[in-house]
């Protein structure tokens, strides 16, 4: 039997340490108190997580990776971000309300009975999900999400506002010389997956992306 080449060597050597380095971050994630997300792009799903337990997984239907433009001429990022874990993800935009507190009228000397409080309103309706969101992490890093392009109960008229809406916003952006945005992953989820995770993401969020075989 031939032995190995060195070439060969190397490059098992050089995945071995890749590999390694990936699972010393997922247990650095796991060991701190903070949500994080688990982004796979071999099992197509992406995991929102604490302590290594897993809280949410959602179905991955197509991932894109782009690269900022200006003046439609390819900037990459000199940084690498594949092994390493992007901090601090917000929602942009933000949700509006975060937490509503409804108190019942304090009891009055009367006899009458106090009115019933309102009925809260539906995660739907306190919540409503943009036609494109992003979740922005450090070093112009993020994630964007747009529900409507998986949605086949949507017209056709509102996905192609939405389109076109993406469209003009990428266009302007490329004009222009700001860092916002050095990777941006897109990523097409379920629409009731995409609401869901825009409704439930904890703020201060991290991400760490899994390796391919």
């Amino acid at each position: 039997q031939a032995s190995p080449q060195p070439l060969d060597i190397q490059a098992r050597v050089a995945r071995l340490q890749r590999v390694n380095s990936l699972l010393q971050r997922q247990v650095e994630l796991a060991g701190s108190k903070a949500f994080y997300l688990v982004l796979d792009p071999g099992a197509s799903d992406i995991t929102l997580m604490l302590r290594g337990a897993e809280l949410q997984r959602y179905p991955v239907i197509g991932l894109q990776v782009g690269q900022p433009r200006v003046a439609w001429i390819a900037r990459r990022d000199p940084q690498p971000w594949q092994d390493a874990i992007w901090s601090h993800g917000e929602l942009d935009p933000p949700r509006l309300i975060d937490r509503l507190v409804i108190e019942a009228a304090p009891p009055g000397k009367g006899t009458a009975e106090p009115e019933a409080p309102p009925v809260p309103p539906t995660p739907e309706e306190l919540y409503p999900v943009p036609s494109r969101y992003q979740v922005r992490f450090d070093e112009g890093r993020s994630i964007e999400v747009r529900p409507l392009d998986a949605d086949a109960q949507a017209g056709r008229l509102a996905r192609l506002r939405a389109w076109w809406s993406a469209k003009w916003h990428d266009a302007i952006a490329a004009t222009s010389g700001t860092d916002r945005d050095a990777v941006r992953l897109r990523i097409v989820l379920n629409p009731k997956d995409g609401a869901s995770l825009y409704r439930s993401l904890p703020p201060d969020v991290r991400l760490i992306i899994l390796g391919q075989e």
